[in-house]
């Protein structure tokens, strides 16, 4: 498929497996809004899992953060929340928009609708031109 550069995803996976841990073991109360921070703490390293060619394991994540917050936030609203973090792909080159495609995927087929949103946040703006 695509060779990994630098080894990334193990720096990735052991990112993940860290906050995961933190959030499984955070002395106070887990919230919804607290694991949807940390998705949106993660968008670089998502970026930088994409630009190291990493076709991360988006729903397997998404059940681990899940788990860790004892099921109080739904894998499919973790997915969602990764899918909204994940980079622009005219920023990418075009390797690393295959690998972004391959992860968004996973959650299309998961749960549909994943395409279209993800279109949806990254459409170009439409200009009005005054005539």
């Amino acid at each position: 498929m695509f060779r990994v550069i630098n080894r990334y995803d193990e720096v990735f996976q052991i990112e993940i497996d860290g906050w995961c841990y933190g959030v499984t073991n955070y002395p106070g109360e887990i919230s919804a809004a607290m694991v949807h921070r940390i998705i949106r703490e993660l968008a670089m390293s998502f970026e930088a899992a994409i630009q190291h060619n990493v076709v991360f394991n988006v729903l397997e994540m998404s059940a681990k953060f899940s788990k860790a917050a004892k099921f109080l936030i739904h894998e499919k609203e973790v997915a969602f929340a990764i899918l909204a973090q994940l980079p622009n792909p005219s920023a990418l080159e075009e390797e690393q928009q295959c690998v972004l495609a391959l992860v968004v995927d996973q959650i299309e087929k998961a749960y549909g609708g994943a395409i279209e949103k993800f279109h949806k946040r990254w459409r170009p703006s439409q200009r009005r031109i005054a005539a």
